[in-house]
């Protein structure tokens, strides 16, 4: 890597920090920007990701995504993928924002896309850098942007460009990058921009053109306490003077100072371009011995950089892990305070609501006890006087029973002598047999039984047993109307002789009957056909 390109990264580092206002009235989020402006990584994850977890509980959509953002600028100068894991869910935090805040949603947009540009920039994936650089800048054109973000994507194109050697494009970019921040009053970043001007400048052998840039980023720089922006400025002024003043003592003495400030930065890069400066340096002066050792020290500082990333890491997860586990005990202490608080009100409230029922429970009893005594005789009264009633319709109900139970037996007996009557007549008809007497005997059998009989016990019938007849039939809908009879007759517990003699046919023609109603009442082999008519 040449000393150009060395400062390319340098300078890519200070802006992508820089470029980042301070953020909104947050206070913790304020904290923690003065923090890593002073270049405390650490206590600056800390107070960002208290603002995270603060936003999350809140559900305070803005916070959230503004604290995730910073969170990755935070991180990805140890660690790129965790930046880019962090600065993509504050895009996504972002896209929630802008139904409500469109304004809001779009400027955090840009700054993360710029960010993710940054991240790409790093990981040289220029082409997809170059892509979001662009869509920031298309974006915020003809916005009233303060943030300074516009400024760092024409910053962010001019160095893509300037990898590419277009340096007109690279030239353009730096001057609006410029203007931005100027018009912007944006003192932290103007340092980069004067740097990347006096580069192209140097590059176009333009001697006091650069010298005037690089003047102008090392004022800046000390004025805003910028440590970063001042070892990159000065590294680049020693830078011109082995080109254009073959002052190597200036030069030596420029890049001593840049060392010297480096060297408490957490980013080793800075320090490592300082001593890769007076590397070049001591190759002039034929300095070899002085070579070698600044190199075992550049290696060195790469091995503990390296290292200090995994530490940084680690370190990042502790303090997640830690102000993770201080919410969660202080959500659980206020979840206790808040179950203590309401149990005590619920307590009090219960007490109260228990002493006011009694007060009302005791005047209202009392009240009420005068009336009760009085309604309890009028009461004991009227339970005599209803059951003196009640008997009495028992009574009659009794009598109507056994009256119309004395009815259907008179009729059931009425019918069956008729009916034995007519059959000695019958027999007494078949021992003479002549034709006459044949006809005779059919006209007995004929009129039997007579209609007006059988309506009379059906009647009769009915009013002891009641629906009897419809209960049959809505359970068995194909049951005939001589079914109907056999099942009275069986619900009189008549034999079968009995039944026989009142139907005027023979016992066989009965059982027979009996077992055609059996299996319309779809009865088996162990149930008793009398049984189950008597408990319908």
């Amino acid at each position: 890597m040449n000393s150009i390109q060395k400062l390319f990264t340098l300078l890519l580092l200070i802006a992508s920090l820089g470029s980042w206002a301070s953020p909104s009235n947050n206070p913790l989020m304020q904290k923690g920007w003065a923090a890593l402006v002073k270049d405390n990584e650490n206590e600056a994850f800390e107070y960002f990701w208290q603002a995270h977890e603060k936003a999350k509980k809140d559900k305070n959509t803005a916070d959230k995504a503004e604290s995730l953002l910073y969170l990755g600028i935070c991180s990805y100068g140890s660690s790129l993928e965790k930046g880019l894991q962090f600065v993509t869910k504050a895009l996504s935090e972002y896209k929630t924002l802008e139904k409500t805040n469109p304004e809001n949603a779009l400027i955090g947009r840009c700054k993360c896309l710029q960010l993710i540009s940054t991240i790409y920039i790093r990981q040289k994936k220029y082409e997809q850098a170059m892509e979001l650089s662009k869509e920031v800048i298309s974006g915020l054109e003809g916005q009233d942007d303060t943030s300074g973000t516009l400024g760092l994507a024409y910053n962010s194109l001019g160095s893509l460009y300037e990898k590419e050697n277009d340096i007109e494009e690279a030239e353009h970019h730096y001057t609006l990058a410029l203007t931005e921040f100027e018009k912007g009053k944006n003192i932290a970043y103007l340092p980069s921009s004067y740097c990347r001007l006096g580069e192209i400048a140097k590059g176009k052998n333009d001697k006091q053109t650069s010298f005037n840039y690089f003047k102008k980023a090392i004022s800046i720089a000390e004025s805003s306490e910028n440590k970063q922006a001042q070892v990159t400025a000065l590294v680049a002024m020693g830078r011109w003077y082995l080109r254009f003043g073959d002052d190597m003592l200036q030069a030596e003495n420029y890049f001593n100072k840049a060392r010297i400030i480096a060297v408490p930065l957490s980013d080793k890069t800075f320090e490592i371009n300082s001593i890769e400066a007076l590397i070049e340096l001591k190759k002039e002066q034929s300095d070899f011995e002085e070579v070698a050792k600044l190199q075992n020290q550049v290696i060195n500082i790469k091995d503990s950089f390296f290292s200090f990333e995994r530490e940084q890491i680690v370190k990042s997860l502790e303090v997640q892990f830690e102000v993770s586990e201080k919410n969660r005990k202080l959500e659980l202490i206020s979840a206790e305070q808040k179950v203590s608080r309401l149990t005590n009100f619920l307590l009090a409230l219960l007490l109260v609501l228990v002493i006011l029922i009694f007060t009302i429970l005791f005047f209202f009893l009392k009240r009420i006890n005068k009336r009760d005594k009085q309604l309890l005789k009028a009461k004991q009264e009227l339970v005599n006087l209803m059951e003196e009633q009640k008997q009495m319709k028992e009574q009659q109900f009794q009598n109507d029973l056994e009256y119309k139970e004395s009815q259907l037996s008179a009729v059931t007996i009425q019918m069956l002598e008729k009916n034995e009557l007519l059959d000695e007549i019958k027999t007494i008809l078949t021992k003479k047999g002549p034709t006459s007497e044949k006809d005779l005997k059919k006209l007995v059998s004929k009129y039997t039984i007579q209609e007006n009989n059988w309506r009379d016990f059906d009647n009769y019938f009915e009013s002891v047993n009641k629906n009897f007849y419809t209960r049959l039939k809505q359970k068995y809908p194909e049951i005939s109307s001589n079914d109907l009879k056999i099942c009275a007759l069986i619900k009189l517990n008549l034999s079968i002789k009995e039944m026989a003699s009142i139907l005027n046919i023979s016992p066989d023609s009965v059982k027979t009957a009996r077992h055609r109603l059996r299996k319309k009442l779809q009865l088996s082999t162990e149930e008793n056909l009398t049984d189950f008519i008597l408990s319908v």
